[in-house]
């Protein structure tokens, strides 16, 4: 049978597995809160290289068109050459 004793302990227990519950609760949001925070530093670290990398995508298609101006100009000129070449001394 269960004497006021009895209850009080089971009140007492009941209590501190509250409390227990409680704060490991209070750990695990703590937790949570700073994976959140290291995971928003990630995402703008990701969103800043993303912008990076596409600032230098578009150098680097700007130099390849620069280079193929440049591929194209020195095939008229060695086009030109051949044509002169293949016309021999007389002009």
């Amino acid at each position: 049978m269960d004497t006021p004793e009895d209850r009080l302990t089971i009140l007492e227990r009941a209590q501190l597995l509250h409390d227990a519950t409680l704060r490991r609760h209070g750990e695990m949001l703590d937790q949570h809160e700073d994976r959140l925070a290291r995971l928003e530093a990630l995402i703008h670290g990701q969103h800043r290289l993303q912008t990076e990398l596409h600032g230098l995508m578009e150098r680097l298609a700007q130099r390849q068109d620069s280079h193929d101006e440049v591929i194209r100009h020195l095939a008229q000129t060695l086009d030109a050459i051949r044509d002169m070449l293949d016309r021999g001394n007389g002009h």
